[in-house]
C-alpha cells in the first residue's frame, strides 16, 4: 500500500509539473496573438493533466520496487508520457518541441522538488501549487497591462420608435461554392436553401481578408484592413473608428456577442461596443482543442466527441430569445459566430463527421490533425491523399454550420419576432481544399474559393423575398446596410456604403470591392510556394472590377484574372492584356487614394502612429455621439 501512495504521489507531482509547463509554453503565443484558450479550458486541461500523471503513476509502480526506485518510477512515467505524446501527434515543429519539453521539464521539475522536500516536505507542493496559479494567471495579467482601458458605457438613449433587433451570424471559413444554396451539388446547406427564398442572396459577395481578425474587424468598423489596422502585423484593433456594436449601442440598442472564436476577444478589441459577451470562447478550447496534447489523447481514446463550441453558442442565443420579452422595451443586437466549418476538419459531431464519408474514424482524426498541423509549419500533406476526405469532413463543417443557424432561426420565431428582425448571415472568409498548391487552409491567397463567401439579408418590411443580387459586393457593406435597414445614418467612417440599393437596381454603387493581406496573415507559408500568391514575405491588396480581379504585392506581383473566362483562375492575364493591367492598377491606386488607404510597402501606422481623423470627420462622429 504504501509503495502504491509514493506512485501516486510521485505521479500526481509529474502530472501538477507538466500542467506548470503546459501553461508556461501557452503564455508565449498568448501574448503575440494576445488571445488563446479561457481560463475555464485552461482548469479543465491542468485537471486533466494532473490525472493522466496520477495513473502513469500507478502503471509504472512496480519500478518503485527496484534499486533506486523513485528515480526509475518518475523516468518511466516520463518516458510513457512522452510515448504517449508520439501516439497522438501534431506534426509541426513547435509542438514537437512542446512533445519532449513536458515529459523532460516534468522529471526535471520532480527531480527539483524531491531534492527540496528532503529538508521542506511541504515546499514543493505548495510552490507547484503557487506556480500552477501564476502560470495560469499570467495570460489574462498581461492583457490587463496590456489592453487600453475601455471607457464605460454611457447609459443608453431612448432608440427611435420602431427600431429593429438586429442579428448578424458569421459562418466561420464556409466558402460559397462549398454551399449549396450557391449551386453546390450536396446538400450542405438546406436551412439557408430555405431561408433563401424568405430574403436576398447576394451571389458574389468578397471578403475583405482571409482569416478571421482583419475580416471582423473589417465587418464591426466598415473599412478594410490596411485602414482599421487590426492584421497580423498589429492583432489589435484600436479606438479610432466606431465598431457596428457602439453606433447601435449609442442609439438606444442593447448588444450581445456570443462566440465561441477566440479573435472575438476583448485583448484584440474586437468586443468593443458590446455590453455582453458569452462565456462560450472561455470555457470551450475551439477550434483549438487540438492544439492540446491531453484533449487529443481523449480524442484518439474515444473518450471525446466535441465540436468547436457551436453547440454552446446556439444554446446560449437560444437560452437568450427564451429568457427576453418580445416587447423587451428597446432594440437588441447580436452578434453569433459559428465555427464548425474551421480545421481541424475532424472536429465535429461524428453524424456530420460521416455525412459523405464513409472512412474509419481513425483516418479522418489523422488526416484532420495533419492538415491542422500543416498551417503551422508542418509538412505538406499530399493532395492525392487529402482532397476527397477533407472535402468530405469540411462539407460535414458546413452542414453544421447551417443546422446550428437554423436554430436561431428557430428561437426568433418562437420568441416572435423573426420577421421584425434584421438577420444577416455572411462569412468571414472561405477556404482552400488542395485546389492550388495542394494547399488546405485559409490565409494564403486571394484566390476565389478563399474570398468568396455566402452573404444574406432577412427584413421582410424592407427586403423582398427570393432577391438574387448578382453585382459583386463586398462584405464590408454588411454595417451600412444594418443601419440602413434600421433607419439610421451611418457615420462618416464607412468606406463601403449599404448594399439595399442592389436589391432594385443591379447598377447602384455601393463601393470598391478589395481585399487585404499583411505579412504573418499567410499561415502555412513557411513551406516554400512557387505561386506568387502564396508568399508569406509580403502584402497583398486585391481590386475586383466586374469579372476582373487585380492582385497586386508589395514586392511589385501585378496579378490579373478574367473571372467570366476563367472561373478557376489558371491563368494570369498580366503580360497578354496589358491595356486592362494598366487600367487595373489606375483604378486601384484612384480607390486607395480617395480611402487614403497606406501604399502596400509603408511603414505600418496603427494606435499612436496612425493619422488622425480629419477635424470635419471628428465633429460629425461626435454630433452623432460615436466620439468624445
Amino acid at each position: 500500500m504504501k509503495l502504491l501512495r509514493r506512485a501516486l504521489g510521485q505521479g500526481l507531482a509529474f502530472g501538477l509539473s507538466a500542467a506548470i509547463l503546459e501553461f508556461v509554453f501557452n503564455f508565449l503565443p498568448f501574448a503575440q496573438r494576445r488571445m488563446g484558450p479561457g481560463p475555464w479550458f485552461l482548469a479543465e486541461t491542468a485537471a486533466l493533466e494532473i490525472g493522466l500523471g496520477a495513473l502513469l503513476g500507478l502503471v509504472a509502480a512496480p519500478a518503485l520496487a527496484l534499486r533506486g526506485g523513485p528515480f526509475f518510477h518518475l523516468a518511466l512515467v516520463a518516458a510513457l508520457w512522452y510515448a504517449l505524446e508520439r501516439w497522438v501527434p501534431l506534426d509541426s515543429p513547435i509542438f514537437a518541441l512542446l512533445g519532449v519539453a513536458r515529459p523532460v521539464g516534468g522529471l526535471a521539475l520532480v527531480l527539483l522538488g524531491m531534492l527540496v522536500a528532503t529538508r521542506f516536505p511541504r515546499l514543493p507542493w505548495l510552490a507547484g501549487a503557487v506556480l500552477l496559479a501564476l502560470a495560469g494567471a499570467a495570460p489574462y495579467a498581461y492583457l490587463g497591462a496590456t489592453t487600453p482601458p475601455q471607457p464605460e458605457p454611457p447609459a443608453l438613449s431612448e432608440p427611435p420608435p420602431g427600431a429593429p433587433d438586429v442579428v448578424v451570424v458569421v459562418l466561420d471559413t464556409v466558402r460559397a461554392r462549398s454551399v449549396s444554396t450557391y449551386g453546390y451539388e450536396r446538400a450542405t446547406a438546406p436551412e439557408l436553401d430555405t431561408l433563401a427564398a424568405e430574403g436576398a442572396l447576394f451571389l458574389d459577395a468578397t471578403s475583405p481578408s482571409t482569416w478571421s481578425l482583419p475580416s471582423h474587424a473589417s465587418l464591426f468598423t466598415g473599412r478594410y484592413p490596411s485602414s482599421h489596422g487590426a492584421h497580423a502585423e498589429h492583432v489589435f484593433l484600436d479606438a479610432r473608428f466606431p465598431t457596428l456594436a457602439q453606433v447601435l449601442a449609442s442609439v438606444g440598442y442593447e448588444t450581445f456577442c456570443i462566440t465561441a472564436n477566440p479573435w472575438i476577444s476583448d485583448g484584440l478589441g474586437l468586443t468593443r461596443g458590446f455590453a455582453w459577451q458569452d462565456q462560450a470562447v472561455r470555457s470551450h478550447g475551439g477550434a483549438g482543442l487540438g492544439f492540446s496534447f491531453i484533449h487529443r489523447l481523449l480524442d484518439r481514446l474515444g473518450l471525446q466527441e466535441s465540436d468547436k463550441g457551436g453547440a454552446l453558442v446556439a444554446a446560449s442565443f437560444e437560452r437568450w430569445a427564451s429568457e427576453r420579452p418580445a416587447d423587451a422595451g428597446r432594440p437588441a443586437f447580436v452578434f453569433l459566430n459559428f465555427l464548425e466549418a474551421h480545421f481541424p476538419y475532424h472536429q465535429l459531431p461524428h453524424d456530420y463527421l460521416w455525412q459523405w464519408s464513409d472512412r474509419p474514424y481513425s483516418e479522418l482524426r489523422r488526416l484532420g490533425l495533419d492538415l491542422t498541423a500543416q498551417e503551422f509549419g508542418g509538412p505538406a500533406v499530399p493532395v492525392e491523399r487529402a482532397a476527397v476526405p477533407a472535402r468530405d469532413m469540411y462539407d460535414g463543417g458546413v452542414a453544421y454550420s447551417t443546422a446550428l443557424l437554423q436554430r436561431v432561426v428557430d428561437a426568433l420565431r418562437a420568441r416572435g419576432t423573426l420577421d421584425e428582425t434584421v438577420l444577416v448571415v455572411l462569412s468571414d472568409h472561405g477556404e482552400l481544399l488542395g485546389e492550388k498548391e495542394g494547399y488546405f487552409g485559409h490565409g494564403p491567397s486571394f484566390y476565389q474559393p478563399m474570398v468568396e463567401v455566402p452573404l444574406y439579408l432577412r427584413f421582410p418590411p424592407r427586403v423582398p423575398a427570393g432577391v438574387r443580387v448578382a453585382t459583386p459586393v463586398s462584405t464590408v457593406g454588411v454595417f451600412a446596410t444594418v443601419l440602413d435597414l434600421a433607419n439610421l445614418g451611418p457615420p462618416p467612417t464607412l468606406q463601403v456604403g449599404s448594399l439595399v440599393p442592389l436589391l432594385e437596381d443591379p447598377r447602384a454603387g455601393t463601393g470598391p470591392i478589395l481585399a487585404e493581406l499583411h505579412d504573418g496573415d499567410s499561415m502555412g507559408t513557411e513551406v516554400e510556394r512557387a505561386d506568387p500568391q502564396m508568399q508569406g514575405d509580403r502584402r497583398y491588396r486585391l481590386l475586383r472590377e466586374g469579372d476582373l480581379k487585380l492582385v497586386t504585392s508589395s514586392k511589385g506581383d501585378a496579378l490579373l484574372y478574367d473571372l467570366a473566362v476563367d472561373p478557376e483562375e489558371t491563368r494570369d492575364l498580366a503580360a497578354e492584356r496589358p491595356a486592362d493591367l494598366a487600367r487595373m492598377q489606375a483604378r486601384l491606386a484612384e480607390v486607395a487614394a480617395a480611402l487614403e488607404l497606406p501604399a502596400l510597402d509603408a511603414p505600418l501606422a496603427v494606435g499612436e502612429d496612425a493619422p488622425e481623423l480629419d477635424d470635419a470627420t471628428r465633429e460629425r462622429l461626435r454630433a452623432l455621439g460615436y466620439a468624445e
